[in-house]
């Protein structure tokens, strides 16, 4: 189970074999040290060595978000398994197949923009929409016909350019189905409107749980091969994340704002930050999101279990050349 630790005045413990979480000095809750696969911490409060230690024994990745979204810190216990999968995936940054794999991973972020937009503009039919929309399609069969052969470092350069081209003009369309009232005028990492704190929010729970599977299936969550040697980073946390971002994150704020489940009152101008009861409506949303069910190739996956498969398939790809398919709805 994943165990989400919010609010404030909450304190981790340990009785005998289990977590307990106190808050303000009472037990709200007890469970088992050995049914918790991952504790997120999104409030302030502390935990005990003790704590700690049971934490550890039962190989529980422990992940901190803070207010603003994003990511403080990961405690996992020491692996020293996998290091020749490790070996190999130092060298992506740093060779073609690197490259392949950004390729397609930002091919697959942009269909989904596709058909995100095509889910929201379902009633609408807006005409602009359908004019961003195309401009994306245009944009991916550029990304298509992008040779790889010549400096990598130039390549990458051209990869994120059209992401970036593309991601363009995937919120101008995504503007016209948010509110005028929330201030929303293009994506920013830096927010003072309501949505790009929603977003920023939302892609914090998202990255947690991509990097608890990094983690789990023996790859190194700092070292990416589109996003890399960025100090203190989770690289492959962000190339992992690109084509799960409009389904699981996206259409989840966007909902939430048109259903007015979340105003502009949850929006704390001081800091620009999401209020503590709108952060837990997120969270829930999300975690929901991740844990839903839905139909691709055939089968029948949560989007959990589809993060895990683009984890493992991305081991197999370095360690057995197998090919990578990326994650991305067919609308």
């Amino acid at each position: 189970m994943k165990l989400i630790i919010d609010g404030y005045n909450k304190s981790i413990h340990k009785k005998d074999n289990q977590i307990v979480i106190h808050e303000n000095s009472e037990i709200i809750d007890s469970i088992k040290a050995s049914e918790i696969n991952d504790i997120t911490i999104t409030g302030k409060g502390y935990v005990t060595f003790d704590a700690l230690n049971l934490i550890a024994e039962n190989n529980i990745k422990l992940i901190a978000i803070n207010p603003r979204g994003q990511l403080s810190y990961i405690l996992e216990s020491p692996d020293w398994r996998n290091v020749k999968l490790k070996k190999q995936q130092y060298k992506l940054s740093e060779n073609k197949l690197g490259l392949k794999l950004s390729k397609e991973l930002i091919k697959c972020k942009m269909k989904n923009q596709k058909a995100t937009l095509t889910t929201l503009n379902k009633n609408k039919q807006l005409k602009r929409v359908f004019n961003h929309r195309s401009k994306i399609d245009e944009i991916i069969k550029q990304l298509e016909k992008l040779n790889l052969n010549g400096n990598n470092d130039e390549i990458r350069i051209k990869i994120m350019g059209l992401e970036g081209k593309a991601s363009n003009e995937y919120w101008r369309a995504v503007k016209y189905f948010i509110p005028n009232n929330i201030g929303f005028e293009k994506r920013t990492k830096k927010p003072t409107d309501l949505l790009n704190s929603m977003l920023n929010y939302g892609y914090a729970i998202l990255a947690s749980e991509i990097t608890k599977s990094i983690l789990l299936i023996g790859l190194d969550p700092y070292c990416g091969f589109l996003h890399y040697d960025i100090d203190k980073r989770t690289s492959l946390t962000f190339d992992l994340i690109e084509p799960f971002r409009q389904q699981i994150v996206d259409k989840t704020v966007i909902s939430l704002i048109n259903r007015k489940q979340v105003t502009i009152n949850d929006l704390d101008k001081r800091n620009n930050t999401i209020k503590l009861e709108a952060r837990k409506l997120i969270v829930n949303k999300i975690l929901g999101k991740i844990f839903s069910t839905i139909t691709y190739n055939n089968e029948i996956n949560t989007y959990s279990d589809l993060i895990r498969k683009q984890s493992k398939d991305l081991v197999n790809t370095i360690l057995y050349a197998e090919e990578f398919n990326g994650f991305y709805l067919r609308w």
